[in-house]
């Protein structure tokens, strides 16, 4: 798995990643509604969204993380 460091570090940090991604939403969602005087539907589409993400990019760092063991030798 020398050869393809982005595999390797979505293996490694994949997991960490898809928390981060997915919790960026609704962040930013909270900034706008307490800052910037956002109505509140937008945090609640920001949590939905994050949601989202973070199974959308759990689901990708997965499928990479069975890749790398079936196809990538050791």
């Amino acid at each position: 798995m020398e050869q393809y460091p982005a595999v390797r570090f979505m293996v490694q940090h994949g997991a960490k990643l898809a928390i981060l991604a997915g919790l960026a939403l609704p962040i930013l969602g909270l900034v706008g509604v307490f800052v910037a005087a956002w109505h509140w539907i937008w945090l609640a589409a920001a949590v939905v969204a994050g949601i989202a993400l973070w199974f959308v990019f759990k689901t990708f760092a997965e499928l990479t993380h069975i890749i790398a063991d079936m196809l990538l030798p050791q």
